[in-house]
């Protein structure tokens, strides 16, 4: 998966705009937590220890996006609204941040949602961007072939 992503930013750094919901950073730190936090079982303090270890990986999405030009799409009053428009995401029992993650895809105007997510998957060719084109929703392999 590390080389279709790489390969993957790639592409999309020479040939496209590329965005990422500012919620990434929270759920990256907070995916690595959790798996520390299981090894950690029974360790007095290890959530304070466990911090500054699940916070670097904060720094290694900041180091990829500069890398990459990624722009970092910021969580506004305005992607809230929009997300509170897309009845699909609702009626899909789509979760908070993946569904602000759709809505600011449909505020930047994407044609296409990368992630390995099964949440998101599922969102493919239901949501539409501001031209009216429906937002294709797929993971690393089958966006490389589209890119």
């Amino acid at each position: 998966m590390a080389v279709d992503a790489e390969r993957l930013f790639e592409r999309v750094s020479r040939a496209h705009a590329g965005a990422t919901s500012c919620l990434t950073y929270y759920e990256v730190e907070e995916a690595l937590y959790r798996l520390l936090a299981q090894s950690a079982k029974g360790v007095s303090n290890a959530s304070t220890l466990l911090i500054p270890a699940a916070r670097s990986i904060t720094t290694q999405v900041q180091i990829v996006i500069e890398l990459f030009n990624i722009s970092v799409l910021d969580l506004t009053s305005e992607t809230v609204r929009l997300q509170l428009q897309q009845l699909d995401l609702q009626t899909r029992g789509i979760r908070a941040a993946d569904s602000l993650h759709a809505a600011s895809a449909i505020a930047f105007d994407a044609d296409l949602i990368v992630s390995t997510d099964d949440a998101l998957l599922h969102l493919d060719g239901i949501l539409t961007n501001t031209r009216g084109s429906k937002i294709l929703c797929r993971d690393t392999d089958l966006s490389l072939q589209l890119l």
